[in-house]
């Protein structure tokens, strides 16, 4: 198990409790506020109980500067929208605004740096960008799901504040909302989600967008997909954490949750959800926990054991979700690709490349000691009390 920092420790404790007292020294808030701030975190504690008054000074100002970037990236997303709607592309938007609706959170407190169109149209949506001024910037893709962001050339460069209104607009092109080809992991049932679409309202804007149970199931698998390739988002667990938690007693939206969806996209979401309840605190809805005892317990013992590694990682790297990956790919021969690809990468940068060797050999062999102990202790974990890392944190 690692350990998790105080600071971050700290950080999670008050954002779920935000009615606890805040007594902590200035150092300690601002190893806080380092951690918060760059992962979005810091605007989700802004009317937590007894925070000093230059602590609260200085979420305000961040808050302010948010709203100014929030009003860019509405203007910069309306414009896109209708530009789109003109050419006749049928699109939607994921994540972002659409967030800002049952979600339970409040909507200036989200943290957002761009904007995720999904289109089955992504050529005549490229030329549509390309007239409005924007251009694929990167070397190459960030991700299989979409291609390099696209953003309008400027002159901005990166001043150490990561709500800075005059940082630019990236808007983001899916094609897909889910790739399999990196995870070897396929939510069934997910191309189904486009079929389900809506327009709803948030921040002042109608937004085409999937249905109120995709967009939670999207957002979960969003979740696992950055957690198992080691690039954990808090803020977005966070944003899980708080849909369970406000609606936990809503029958009839589970009800519709455990009809539409397939068996194995709630397994895959139920995995996102446990680290909601993990980091946050959070109590799971009544079919949530139906959906947990259910998972394999080469999944439930990897949560006893590595629950707060993804956390750590961001603080000191690890290869800890490399088994939780590997516990939740069905074929042998996807397991061993994936254990390829993680543990031993054929594909590593030409800069720094003394640097990144020793990071992952060391990562690997790390890795493979602490997996040999966890697999070694499972079968007297599966037996074992189930309390979860948060609460033995809490100790």
């Amino acid at each position: 198990m690692n350990t998790v920092p105080a600071e971050v420790s700290a950080l999670f404790r008050l954002l779920a409790d935000p009615a606890q007292p805040a007594v902590r020294t200035e150092a300690e808030w601002r190893r806080i506020f380092d951690f918060a701030d760059r992962t979005q975190l810091t605007l989700h504690f802004r009317h937590a109980a007894g925070l000093p008054e230059w602590v609260h000074a200085e979420i305000e100002a961040r808050f302010a500067r948010n709203a100014e970037r929030r009003a860019r990236l509405r203007e910069s997303f309306q414009e896109i929208a209708q530009a789109f709607e003109r050419a006749g592309i049928e699109f939607i938007l994921l994540k972002g605004f659409t967030h800002e609706v049952g979600f339970g959170l409040e909507p200036g407190a989200r943290v957002q740096y761009d904007i995720d169109l999904l289109s089955p149209e992504t050529d005549e949506a490229r030329q549509v960008l390309l007239d409005l001024g924007y251009r694929p910037h990167g070397a190459e893709s960030l991700s299989d799901e979409h291609e390099r962001p696209w953003v309008r050339p400027s002159d901005w460069t990166w001043r150490g504040d990561y709500f800075d209104p005059e940082m630019p607009v990236a808007v983001e092109l899916h094609a897909t909302p889910w790739s399999p080809k990196k995870d070897r992991i396929v939510p069934w049932g997910i191309e189904k989600f486009w079929d389900r679409r809506q327009t709803i309202q948030a921040a002042g804007i109608h937004l085409p967008a999937y249905s109120e149970p995709d967009r939670l199931a999207f957002a979960a698998l969003h979740v696992l997909r950055h957690s198992i390739r080691n690039d954990a988002r808090p803020a977005h667990v966070y944003e899980l954490a708080r849909f369970l938690e406000t609606r936990r007693s809503d029958t009839a939206f589970w009800t519709l949750w455990q009809s539409i969806h397939t068996d194995e996209t709630k397994r895959l979401a139920t995995v996102a959800f446990r680290f909601a309840h993990e980091w946050f605190g959070c109590e799971l809805p009544e079919a949530v926990q139906l959906d947990a005892a259910r998972l394999p317990d080469s999944v439930r013992s990897w949560f006893r054991e590595f629950a707060w590694s993804p956390v750590v990682n961001l603080i000191e790297p690890n290869k800890d979700v490399v088994w939780l990956h590997l516990a939740l790919v069905k074929r042998f021969t996807d397991r061993l690709a994936v254990m390829r690809s993680r543990l031993t990468p054929l594909r590593l940068p030409r800069e720094a490349l003394a640097k990144r060797v020793r990071y992952h050999a060391a990562g690997s062999t790390l890795a493979l000691v602490r997996g040999a102990r966890w697999w070694l202790r499972r079968t007297a974990s599966s037996t074992a009390s189930h309390t979860s890392d948060w609460n033995r944190s809490r100790v």
